[in-house]
């Protein structure tokens, strides 16, 4: 008998992730930064005239892309809080009934 095949043989794996700090996570954010930089300052020199019910307003478009850009971040971010406490609530719900 073999001294391999006595003892008991353990096996590693691996997930597949590296050990390095998590930058992947950086990478899209800073692209679409990039992204929204270039794309404000191409639009400088233009003016957008918006018509919304009665109201008009020109605006650069600079500006108007910055704002509908926080606009929908803000969105984003209500929506987000508003699933977020959503699930929060049913997993309550679920976990009473047990």
């Amino acid at each position: 008998m073999s001294s391999t095949q006595d003892s008991p043989q353990v096996q590693v794996q691996r997930d597949g992730r590296s050990s390095s700090p998590g930058y992947g996570k950086l990478i899209a954010p800073a692209v679409i930064a990039v992204v929204i930089i270039i794309l404000v300052l191409q639009n400088t020199k233009e003016d957008w005239r918006i018509h919304f019910f009665f109201w008009w307003f020109s605006l650069p478009a600079a500006l108007m892309l910055v704002v509908l850009l926080l606009v929908g971040f803000l969105v984003g971010l209500s929506v987000s809080a508003l699933l977020r406490r959503r699930r929060r609530q049913q997993l309550k719900r679920k976990a009473a009934t047990y």
